[in-house]
């Protein structure tokens, strides 16, 4: 059964001097739509069964209203829970969602526009505040980092603070920037590279040149910087960074903060003999097939809808 809807009638154009016909016509006019309103009156409100509603039209407001003792699809429904369903079933499709909060556990679609401010992935940094060194020229070193700068899902674990762990799967970039020295007359060579699960990680080697030292006492410096790409492919794998050199009088040294001194120097911050930074990019590749939830649709008789109007 459709609801009678409530529409204002034509009401007849007033005439330049008074006319009792047009006069007749404006109270019948009106006495007519004053009549359907006081036939629909809040008062006479009834209970309609959700079975009277096929195929027909609700218009109107439901403040202060109830759907309590309806059931749909074997579900006790309330308003809120008839307005989930809906959603669920009818989904977004054609149209467009503004709101403040926008919340769930998986999203599908094509696009996603934005600025991007509020996006959080996975990222850390780490450091050594200590000199490291090399015992032998034929054995390869991984690199200590004892200090983490952020607390996030990347770590660092093992027994000597060497890897590098991702709690989350995924690709991720890992930077290093590692301080070395040379106190040797001659040029040296330092290869650095990645060790992924305790295998090396193939064509990841970057080899640096370090010039010989100035003088005696005055030994020459290297930054050793690489930006590299990988697939953690498990949730918890990890990686080392791996150091050899060609001289064991090559290392990582750490220099302490400097303090000011007029004529001769400015104060200058420590710096650490590494730093290490990875962040996540992206899902791996290629990314898992998914298939968004279809709707679930039915009908027939689902029970009764009483509506009160305040």
């Amino acid at each position: 059964m459709a609801l009678e809807k409530f529409r204002a009638p034509a009401l007849p154009v007033p005439s330049v001097e008074y006319d009792q016909r047009q006069q007749t016509d404006l109270i019948r006019a009106l006495r007519l739509y004053f009549n359907q309103l006081d036939s629909l009156t809040p008062n006479q409100a009834e209970s309609y069964r959700a079975d009277q509603f096929i195929g027909g039209e609700f218009e109107g407001n439901f403040t202060g209203g109830t759907f309590t003792g309806s059931t749909i699809r074997g579900t006790t429904a309330t308003l809120d829970t008839l307005l989930a369903d809906y959603i669920r079933s009818n989904g977004f499709s054609g149209g467009g969602f503004v709101g403040n909060n926008f919340m769930g556990a998986h999203f599908y679609g094509g696009y996603f526009y934005g600025n991007g401010r509020y996006i959080s992935t996975p990222y850390n940094q780490f450091e050594s505040r200590v000199d490291q060194t090399a015992a032998a020229i034929d054995q390869a070193y991984a690199l200590q980092l004892e200090v983490t700068d952020f607390t996030d899902s990347i770590s660092i674990t093992g027994v000597n603070n060497t890897r590098i762990t991702f709690a989350q799967d995924g690709i991720y970039f890992v930077t290093y920037s590692l301080q070395f020295k040379n106190t040797t007359n001659d040029g040296q060579t330092i290869d650095i590279w990645i060790r992924y699960n305790g295998t090396d990680y193939a064509n990841s080697n970057t080899r640096f040149h370090i010039p010989p030292r100035k003088s005696t006492g005055d030994p020459s410096y290297l930054v050793a910087t690489t930006t590299i790409a990988g697939d953690a492919v498990n949730n918890n794998d990890y990686i080392e960074i791996m150091w050899r050199v060609s001289d064991t009088s090559v290392s990582l040294e750490y220099l302490p903060a400097v303090t000011y001194s007029a004529g001769v120097t400015p104060a200058i911050p420590a710096t650490p003999s590494a730093i290490v930074q990875a962040s996540f990019i992206s899902a791996q590749f290629p990314a898992p097939q998914r298939v968004a939830p279809l709707g679930v649709s039915g009908y027939g008789k689902v029970g009764e809808v009483t509506i009160s109007i305040a």
